[in-house]
């Protein structure tokens, strides 16, 4: 269920990219045959799709409930994975900054810096940064 387009908190398509990693954090009463068992059914139906270049493993961290925090559950899930399809997600920030920097919009409480007083350089250059991990 983690690995389904409805679980994941980011407007991303998922479908069209690759993981790089994935690591799947498990709590509650779960039996570790039964997560072996899913693994193994996610690698023969080819459910994931990893990058060619590198391992295609799915990390797996089981633990107890925490005995302080109530749930209606009695498992839950969280996944945190990098997948290929973030390059969207840095590109729309980008284009957001574009069109903020274009009108040199909210940059007044920065120009009271020190560091920004002369020029705004440093965004430029992260800007640039960001541009070489979408290339990337």
């Amino acid at each position: 269920r983690l690995t389904q387009t409805k679980n994941i908190m980011v407007s991303a398509n998922t479908q069209k990219g690759c993981y790089i990693s994935i690591l799947n954090i498990i709590q509650g009463a779960v039996d570790p045959t039964q997560v072996h068992k899913a693994l193994q059914r996610i690698r023969e139906r080819k459910l994931v799709n990893f990058i060619p270049w590198g391992p295609a493993s799915i990390q797996v961290a089981l633990s107890r409930k925490s005995p302080y925090l109530e749930s209606a559950n009695k498992v839950s899930g969280l996944m945190i994975a990098n997948h290929t399809s973030m390059a969207q997600l840095f590109g729309r920030t980008i284009s957001q900054y574009d069109k903020l920097r274009k009108r040199n919009a909210f940059l007044d409480q920065y120009r009271k810096e020190p560091m920004f007083e002369e020029n705004l350089d440093e965004f430029d250059s992260a800007r640039e940064v960001v541009m070489d991990l979408i290339e990337e």
